[in-house]
């Protein structure tokens, strides 16, 4: 961010007018953030409102899993969470319910709200690609748009002519930063971090739109939560649109699948999901939410729907047609004909109500009235083809049976076809049967969705193995440094926020140089690969274990205080030891000596923790190899 960007974001906090929270969520920000924060507290706090109660407690039992038993009490569910998700969430929910409506009238507040409800689900829903907790995921998914509330909110009147003018994403940033100094991508990523959300969640909400600019490396966790946001955006975007434009969206939906290595094949329950979360989560915040009779159809390949159906049916894809026509019987009439045969018909009486109409959103077929085919009548029609969401439509010019003769005129100002008013059923069906062809191939050339999904399960096949290789060490097999670092510095800030245990236990192999020198350094590969794969064994669920170096291992045990990281320690230990290592006719025993610290209020962070894990590891070396011992450091 530049450093002109940078101060127009302190102008604009210090006018007080940027979105905020308020009331009990603004008291649990200040709460969490103070040195003597407790559950206890906090607990009595979130009492006093108790939407926020139970939406809290809700959450806590959708990330606990319903396999395990409910979680029935607040001071449970902010003790599951810990303090600093708790945080995270009231600031989320609260956001929800104050910036509900405003005064930028181009801007749709609900809509928003929408679509990032969605993304924080879908956010949530592939928090494993992300590297990130379930619930973090959902909290940067829900905000990260939230610069764009917050454009609206201070520039009501501005903000509100920027957005009728600048439709395309691009085109409304450069807008957004020529006006006000900085884009709404920026001024989202400024927010949070403000808000005391961690670097990596602002660093990715300020890339998601565009990963390919991001500066993160290959198969970091930055990267991948970028990517991961940028496809829950997609999901966001995809469920808060009208049928028609669903369909030109799916592309760009299964390519950012593909990036984040996610097959064809994932992406169709895996929408299914979030649209079931989002519909239950919709209705606990007051949010509107649809059901969605067309998502298998949605999620469905063009061309298999075509070739089970037949080009002949009449509608292979929902369409959106826009009936423009003065005389109001035959508006009714028609509208009422059209509906029954399963278009999304939008009406409009005149021209000026047609062009407001398309500029809110592109219609698939157009069907325009026209008293003759005259040079005023051939005016507008022309003026309906050319405008943005008209261009690309299938314009039928509805015309009386004199004005036929010179229908080449009103071919020429863009109608492709035309009817009489004096038509017949059948006259209407293969006008608009013609018409539904035309628009099926259109959409297939324009949007290149097949080609893109047949292409995206290898494409993430690829992206899936690269990211796995560039976070893993080649030899044994684990974790590699990079990854390991970057998982250690993450369960540091949550141990920070939540005053949780954090251990790290230092491993090293005992007289490995005399293995490489009397068995040759192949042996002592296979040594290494086998002594990572019973640590890998010895170790919980939850541990994160990583080649640090040589012979040298590390493990990160989250939510593990001194005494049980010592039991661990010990476990791997007795286990290595009963191993025999080698091949053939080379086998013998291997020893591992082991260093574990916790963390404690003399660690200023995770260098500070790894070196007190390796002055325990030198004394275990000192005293004998074998053995576990511990470092406890100034408390």
């Amino acid at each position: 961010m530049t450093d002109d960007a940078k101060q127009r974001f302190a102008a604009l906090k210090a006018g007080g007018m940027l979105p905020s929270p308020k009331g009990v969520a603004l008291a649990i920000l200040e709460l969490t953030q103070r040195n003597d924060a407790n559950v206890k507290t906090l607990t009595h706090l979130v009492q006093t409102d108790p939407a926020m109660a139970g939406r809290i407690l809700r959450y806590a039992n959708a990330v606990h899993g319903g396999s395990l038993r409910p979680i029935a009490s607040l001071s449970h569910a902010i003790v599951f969470l810990g303090l600093f998700r708790v945080r995270q969430i009231a600031l989320g929910f609260s956001l929800v319910d104050q910036y509900r409506s405003g005064a930028c009238a181009a801007f749709d507040y609900l809509g928003y709200w929408t679509a990032s409800l969605a993304t924080g689900i879908a956010a949530q829903q592939i928090s494993a690609q992300a590297q990130c907790p379930p619930d973090e995921s959902f909290t940067c998914g829900l905000l990260s748009g939230i610069g764009q509330l917050a454009l609206a909110t201070v520039f009501p009147v501005e903000y509100s002519e920027i957005l009728v003018r600048n439709p395309n994403p691009l085109a409304l940033r450069e807008a957004e930063s020529s006006n006000f100094g900085l884009d709404h991508v920026i001024l989202s990523s400024e927010l949070l971090e403000d808000w005391g959300l961690p670097e990596i969640f602002h660093q990715a909400v300020r890339y998601h739109e565009l990963p390919t600019d991001a500066p993160f490396a290959a198969g970091s966790r930055a990267q991948a939560l970028t990517s991961a946001l940028h496809f829950s955006s997609k999901v966001g975007m995809l469920l808060n649109l009208d049928s028609a434009q669903r369909w030109e969206r799916l592309p760009s939906l299964y390519h950012a699948a593909a990036q984040l290595g996610l097959e064809d094949t994932q992406v169709p329950p895996l929408v299914e999901s979030v649209v079931a979360q989002w519909q239950d989560w919709g209705r606990e915040l007051r949010l509107p939410t649809r059901d969605f009779s067309d998502l298998k159809l949605l999620l469905t390949s063009p061309t298999d729907l075509a070739a089970e159906n037949g080009l002949s049916a009449l509608v292979v894809l929902p369409m959106r047609l826009a009936l423009v026509a003065y005389d109001a019987t035959l508006l009714r009439n028609l509208a009422e004909t059209l509906d029954a045969m399963g278009l999304v018909v939008e009406l409009a009486p005149d021209k000026d109500s047609a062009l407001r109409l398309l500029a809110q959103s592109r219609a698939d077929i157009m069907m325009v009235q026209l008293p003759d085919s005259g040079d005023e009548s051939t005016r507008i029609l022309r003026e309906l083809c050319t405008c943005d969401g008209g261009r690309q439509a299938y314009c039928i010019a509805m015309i009386p049976p004199e004005a036929e003769a010179n229908v080449a005129k009103l071919m020429l100002a863009g109608a492709s076809d035309y009817l009489l008013f004096n038509y017949s059923e059948s006259a209407l069906v293969a006008r608009l049967n013609s018409a539904q062809r035309v628009v099926v191939l259109q959409s297939t050339v324009r949007t290149e969705r097949e080609t893109v999904i047949r292409s995206s399960g290898e494409w993430a096949r690829s992206n899936r193995r690269l990211l796995h290789e560039a976070l893993t060490d080649p030899l044994t097999r684990l974790h590699n440094r990079r990854y390991g670092l970057d998982r250690f510095n993450q369960e540091w800030s949550y141990a920070m926020h939540s005053d949780g245990p954090l251990s790290c236990l230092m491993l090293d192999i005992d007289h490995f140089k005399a293995i490489n020198d009397r068995y040759g350094h192949e042996i002592g590969d296979l040594v290494l690969t086998q002594v990572a794969r019973v640590i890998q064994h010895s170790c919980r669920k939850d541990d994160v274990v990583f080649r640090f170096g040589g012979e040298e291992f590390c493990i990160v045990a989250p939510g593990t205080p001194a005494k049980e990281a010592i039991q661990l320690g010990e476990r791997i230990v007795a286990a290595i030891r009963k191993e025999r290592y080698g091949k053939d006719q080379a086998f013998f025993h291997v020893t591992i000596s082991i260093g574990v610290a916790s963390r404690n209020t003399g660690d200023s962070d995770v260098e500070a923790l790894i070196g007190r894990s390796d002055r325990a590891l030198y004394s275990a070396k000192g005293q004998g190899r074998d053995r576990v011992m511990v470092d406890t450091g100034a408390a």
